[in-house]
């Protein structure tokens, strides 16, 4: 049996924590504060992630990606991958290829849309424009 007295009641916040900002390590600069808005796509790699950034600027961060989709709002990112996160206001075109789906970001950079996600962004995306 559980007791919920309120000394010993967890409270777990439901829903997301949004955020404005993000808390990163850079090597040469240790902890700084970036804005969201300069993010322009997040990769997963074995539990470690590379965050990288409208300047070209590229930070690994020992967080999954899972932490970063309840972290971000869902107005500006969208995941079109298992292992990646993107900026949906840097999204220049979404191609359709042979290979499958693909977006194509402002920076020139070219990611695959998975097969089971395409439909939902496919959705989202035309209702944003």
């Amino acid at each position: 049996m559980i007791d919920l007295t309120p000394q010993n009641r967890i409270d777990v916040p439901i829903g997301r924590e949004r955020v404005s900002f993000l808390r990163v390590n850079d090597t040469k600069l240790g902890w700084q504060t970036r804005p969201i808005k300069d993010l322009v796509l997040i990769k997963g790699v074995r539990g470690y992630s590379w965050l990288q950034w409208s300047d070209g600027s590229k930070q690994m961060m020992a967080y999954t990606i899972k932490y970063y989709v309840n972290k971000l709002p869902e107005s500006d990112f969208i995941r079109v991958h298992q292992n990646c996160i993107v900026n949906r206001n840097l999204i220049q075109k979404v191609l359709i290829t042979h290979r499958g789906p693909f977006v194509r970001l402002i920076n020139g950079d070219e990611i695959v849309i998975s097969r089971r996600r395409w439909m939902v962004i496919k959705r989202d995306l035309l209702k944003q424009s």
